[in-house]
């Protein structure tokens, strides 16, 4: 049972590849591969290298490839970028649910073998007076879980495998829309250093027990004196909180 816990616990662990080159990507994907189930290939990556990165990662390590690049445009340019992600393998994309309908369904209708389309709601960086800033409604400032669940429910009705939502409001989306995976971002254990540029965070443990799928855990691996060991600790402390939902 242990065993099998610590199993799940790392194809739920997603490491952000937030870096430049795909020389210092290798290097943290031969580190980790045996500890991470997801590699993250987000915006600086993937415009410094471009696809060249999905094969260095299937020739280091088993792990899924998670393109993280928030398509957001208008729903032609969308469909053809996602379609042509899904044909390069990426595992899971994700989208941005403003966006809008025609956008999103258009995307999870054109992917092919098996890529896993998910919906970003609110960013974890996002307060309530930048999302009155840029023009949300006074009501969902007030309240973010408004504005994610507004989304969410989006989502799941135009076909979505998931949101990437924060922890915070993972407990609701899943009650509302069980079927809809979650990836939680702004993941920090206690020993780890502050969330920096994320405001709304929290432990491993935290974001399981609340529901949450996979959880993005960077800096808290990248800027440790041992990265392997601080992957290690934290796959533990995943392990304990699915041992507590089993149980």
């Amino acid at each position: 049972m242990e065993n099998e816990l610590i199993k799940q616990a790392r194809a739920r662990l997603i490491f952000p590849l937030d870096v430049s080159s795909l020389r210092e990507a290798q290097k943290w994907v031969k580190a980790l591969a045996q500890e991470v189930g997801v590699f993250k290939v987000g915006l600086e990556l993937f415009v410094a290298e471009g696809p060249d990165v999905f094969q260095m990662i299937r020739d280091e390590s088993e792990a899924d490839i998670f393109l993280d690049l928030k398509f957001h445009d208008i729903p032609h340019t969308m469909k053809r970028a996602a379609w042509r992600a899904s044909v390069h393998g990426v595992d899971i994309l994700t989208v941005h649910m403003l966006a809008g309908r025609k956008a999103v369904k258009g995307c999870v209708e054109v992917v092919e073998g098996g890529t896993q389309v998910f919906g970003v709601t609110i960013l974890t960086s996002h307060t309530r007076a930048e999302l009155m800033e840029i023009g949300y409604a006074p009501e969902l400032c007030r309240d973010l879980k408004s504005a994610v669940m507004r989304l969410a429910g989006l989502a799941y009705r135009v076909g979505c495998h998931g949101v990437v939502c924060s922890a915070r409001e993972v407990s609701t989306v899943k009650e509302a829309f069980p079927l809809l995976r979650t990836i939680v971002p702004g993941i920090r254990p206690e020993w780890a250093s502050s969330p920096q540029d994320q405001v709304r965070v929290a432990t491993p443990q935290e974001a399981l027990l609340a529901g949450a799928d996979y959880l993005v855990i960077g800096r808290p691996i990248r800027e440790a004196q041992d990265p392997l060991e601080a992957a290690q600790r934290i796959i533990q402390e995943m392990a304990q909180a699915l041992k507590e939902i089993e149980t």
